[in-house]
């Protein structure tokens, strides 16, 4: 398998790239680093000429099997302009600002991951005898051929009462909350037009700026399509003197728009960051979530 990486958003580490690079062969993977992959503009890794470039590139070439996104940050929605149908040819995987990209390619009719970003892979959450994480390897079991059909399961809680009914089924979207409400009342924003499961997660926002951030998300979409949410790990977000935690106050407005809420601390920016596809078919049942 050949795997380019790239970077669509901030500037990248050379240092662990390079790591996680060295790591894949193992693995039956050859991991490509772009042709800007360590350019700096501002802080963005190259112009949006040069990250369009090397996406494009990624997306067209017959040799690559999947493409992963080098790193978060800011600057992924600077592309969405440009892109078009080429963007559907393969899996591109990554999180956080790949957010943006993730759920476009979703709404085009395609499919992603939402995973760790490459940097990540050979220095976070690895496992006791392995050189990449447990997530890692799980991403490249997805894009294995001999899981491609099997949903894979992944353990949520219900935790308001809307989340009893017995079967929710819905497209997969979502990712980093504050990416998706940043591009909300524009060409490229989240719209709803099938039921639809949505899977949130952010890091280091206060409660306040989530709470805003979730009733622009809930006032911005078509709500009768929202069939669920799932609440994942909203990192090290501080509850400073907030008598209610943060979970409580997004039942508060689930309740408001009968929105089953469910708990899945399983993805986010924390230590775990179980991959998933966005854009597939979800279906939740009493034994968790299946994708």
């Amino acid at each position: 398998m050949k795997i380019q990486v790239i970077a669509p958003s901030a500037c990248v580490d050379a240092a662990p790239i390079q790591l996680a690079q060295q790591q894949l062969p193992p693995f039956g993977v050859e991991a490509i680093l772009s042709t800007h992959i360590f350019a700096q503009h501002r802080y963005l890794a190259g112009t949006t000429q040069q990250r369009i470039a090397d996406l494009k590139h990624a997306c067209e070439h017959p040799d690559i099997d999947a493409i992963w996104c080098g790193r978060g940050g800011t600057g992924a929605a600077q592309l969405l302009p440009d892109l078009d149908t080429w963007l559907l040819n393969k899996p591109i995987i990554g999180y956080s600002d790949s957010t943006v990209l993730l759920n476009d390619i979703a709404m085009r009719g395609g499919q992603a991951i939402h995973a760790p970003v490459f940097q990540e892979i050979a220095v976070k959450n690895l496992g006791e005898y392995s050189s990449i994480s447990n997530d890692a390897q799980e991403v490249l079991a997805l894009l294995s051929p001999l899981f491609a059909t099997q949903p894979q399961h992944y353990p949520v809680s219900a935790y308001n009462a809307d989340a009893t009914v017995s079967t929710i089924t819905g497209k997969i979207l979502g990712g980093n909350l504050t990416t998706l409400c940043s591009v909300q009342g524009t060409p490229w924003a989240l719209k709803l037009e099938q039921p639809s499961i949505l899977l949130l997660e952010d890091v280091g926002e206060p409660f306040y700026r989530l709470e805003r951030l979730l009733l622009q998300l809930l006032q911005s979409v078509d709500i009768s399509q929202l069939k669920a949410i799932v609440f994942g790990d909203f990192y090290q977000c501080p509850q400073k003197n907030v008598p209610h935690s943060l979970i409580e106050i997004f039942a508060e407005h689930c309740q408001r728009f009968n929105i089953p809420l469910f708990v899945g601390d399983w993805f986010g920016h924390g230590e775990r960051n179980r991959p998933f596809w966005i854009g597939k078919q979800g279906q939740m049942t009493a034994e968790g979530l299946w994708i």
